[in-house]
């Protein structure tokens, strides 16, 4: 990852390292992680890429949830949560291979006030893209937002269904737009 891409990472995740947001609420600590999602990547001169992912799934190709993500929500307020997100993807075309790590953070609204555990929301995010392959590299800056619900299981766990939409800015690689789905699920550590 080239320095650029590393001090814009360092900066989205880095005011979540300090002790403020999480010694400042006691109600909800959320750990998510992807069972299924689909996506579809486009870009300025190239085909569009669909993917189906199973196992840690995908809201968007370059972006959000990938192939063996996971995030934290830490909640700030009833409907207010910071919820940095990891997320690698490999994919395979034509004998080459090609890894993507997305690192992003959102900041979903909750409509119901109930500590992000059920119900509807509205997800702002930034993400810095990583994609190698190939003996190259290139990072990229994407800005997006997913809308979604979640179907509380019990007090601990929810089902979580996600839509979005990212765009993600040319750099070292062409602009991208991508339209996703995800299923996950959302466990409460507090």
């Amino acid at each position: 990852m080239n320095c650029r891409a590393l001090v814009v990472a360092l900066g989205i995740l880095g005011p979540l390292g300090g002790a403020s947001p999480l010694t400042a609420q006691e109600k909800a600590i959320e750990l998510t992680a992807g069972i299924l999602g689909l996506g579809y990547t486009t870009c300025n001169g190239c085909n569009g890429v669909f993917e189906l992912a199973t196992g840690g799934a995908n809201d968007g190709i370059f972006t959000g949830f990938g192939g063996g993500s996971v995030a934290l929500g830490v909640y700030l307020s009833p409907e207010v949560a910071i919820e940095p997100t990891i997320a690698a993807s490999v994919l395979s075309s034509g004998g080459e291979t090609a890894t993507i790590l997305s690192l992003g953070v959102a900041v979903p609204y909750y409509f119901d006030k109930g500590w992000g555990r059920k119900g509807g929301y509205f997800a702002p995010k930034v993400t810095v893209n990583h994609a190698s392959g190939g003996g190259q590299s290139s990072d990229q800056f994407a800005i997006g937002v997913g809308v979604g619900t979640k179907l509380a299981l019990n007090d601990a766990a929810a089902l979580r269904l996600q839509a979005s939409f990212d765009y993600g800015f040319e750099g070292d690689f062409s602009a991208t737009t991508s339209f996703g789905a995800f299923f996950g699920l959302s466990v409460f550590l507090k």
